[in-house]
């Protein structure tokens, strides 16, 4: 169109064709980044001293950061997932119901046993 006369910017083609901007701009990929042997080798026999060992703490031993450590534990497989803590059954509640009057009475935990220490007793 411009070699007929007409300037017709990128975003008017676009949205009279259709198309979405990003599927006609060429966007390079980010190349993926080299992974370092000697600090790998590091990591490794640090790892296999101490499995247990996340990827700051590994990074503090080593002393090198911590992100090439952590991409390094996360490209080769070795990051350390905690486990899951289980949930344990709660008590169940049982219904509290007195036969008699006078059976069942409620103690504030404020003023238990408040006097063996030496503070005044609230009253």
């Amino acid at each position: 169109m411009a070699q007929e006369g007409h300037a017709v910017s990128f975003v008017k083609l676009c949205r009279w064709l259709g198309f979405p901007r990003r599927t006609l701009c060429y966007c390079p990929k980010m190349r993926s980044r080299a992974i370092n042997t000697e600090l790998t080798s590091r990591v490794k026999l640090v790892l296999e001293r101490f499995p247990t060992y996340g990827y700051c703490r590994l990074a503090r031993v080593l002393g090198e950061n911590r992100k090439p450590v952590q991409r390094i534990l996360q490209l080769k497989g070795w990051q350390v997932h905690k486990r899951p803590q289980g949930f344990r059954p709660r008590a169940k509640s049982l219904p509290s119901v007195a036969s008699r009057p006078d059976e069942r009475w409620a103690t504030d935990p404020a003023i238990c046993g408040v006097e063996r220490i030496g503070a005044p007793a609230w009253r």
